[in-house]
């Protein structure tokens, strides 16, 4: 077995990394200079995602010259290696392993240097989104703030987003965009509370949601799952901020938001498996999602059947 596989596969236990970079290994080369990175294995620029971009690199032997755009959080899954970087006249020296990370804010470009072999999922997180999340659930001035560079120590929490959210770029994967809009919410929380230079609190436990606001937080799921159900749509629709409705949503039925709607979906799609003779495409998309095969996993993952052989 090639380095490269065993890499990959060392990285594949919480979900199918191993398939996900064989499939991508099949699209077109990427050019690469010595100036920039090569471009990603995965990379989420085509789902559509707010507020964050996802992507997946294997790198063999690095060079680069990083424009930092965004807050960018590395999130090393596989492969040990001495990594250099440099910015504004500062140098650092680390070996990196698997379950390091690296935070890079927003501002000068970095410089990236290794020689070995490491598989990363990259998370670009957008400035202006950390701002509001400061803002809106701290009721931090944003011009009085700033996250903290972090060179390769661990952080199982930000290796577990990491690997969540880059589980949403596969094809049929559960992840829809309020899974990937709570992990982003998660990920700008955990920033701010732990690489931020301004002291933030955890605050009080959100109470429940009011009874009116739950109902029209359940009718509003009703109504859209066929939808792309969104965070901010149902949050929007409760005058509330996103984060602050996914706690107390929680609160009050047991069950995050994405989780809630994915087991309304199921519950839907059984109800017509049973009650009527709808092809099957047609239920998958009732029901919210892209296509028969995307609804036959989803549903196989929940029930442990297919949707022919429940209905049959």
């Amino acid at each position: 077995m090639s380095y490269s596989r065993a890499l990959i596969r060392t990285a594949a236990p919480l979900f199918d990394m191993e398939r996900m970079v064989t499939h991508a290994r099949r699209l077109p080369p990427a050019s690469k200079s010595a100036a920039s990175l090569p471009a990603p294995l995965l990379s989420s620029r085509y789902r559509n995602w707010n507020d964050i971009a996802v992507e997946l690199h294997h790198f063999r032997g690095v060079d680069a010259v990083v424009p930092v755009r965004d807050h960018i959080v590395g999130v090393h899954v596989a492969g040990s290696v001495k990594l250099l970087q440099s910015r504004s006249g500062r140098k650092c020296v680390k070996y990196v392993r698997a379950g390091d990370i690296t935070i890079s804010p927003f501002g000068e470009p970095k410089r990236f240097q290794h020689a070995g072999e490491n598989l990363v999922i990259l998370l670009k997180l957008a400035p202006a989104f950390v701002r509001s999340v400061a803002g809106d659930e701290y009721a931090l001035d944003p011009t009085r703030f700033e996250l903290l560079e972090n060179f390769g120590t661990p952080d199982p929490k930000l290796v577990a987003i990491g690997k969540q959210l880059l589980a949403g770029l596969e094809p049929e994967g559960a992840a829809g965009r309020m899974h990937v809009e709570t992990l982003t919410f998660h990920l700008a929380i955990h920033l701010l509370r732990h690489y931020c230079t301004a002291s933030v609190s955890l605050g009080k436990p959100v109470p429940k949601l009011p009874p009116r606001k739950l109902r029209r937080a359940l009718e509003y799921i009703e109504d859209n799952l066929r939808e792309d159900i969104s965070l901010a749509g149902v949050s929007q629709a409760l005058a509330m901020s996103p984060w602050h409705f996914a706690h107390a949503f929680r609160q009050s039925t047991g069950l995050p938001p994405h989780q809630f709607v994915l087991e309304r979906r199921i519950e839907q799609a059984k109800s017509l498996l049973r009650e009527t003779d709808l092809p099957i495409t047609e239920i998958a998309h009732r029901i919210g999602c892209a296509s028969h095969s995307h609804f036959s996993v989803l549903f196989r993952r929940t029930t442990g059947q297919t949707p022919r052989d429940y209905r049959n």
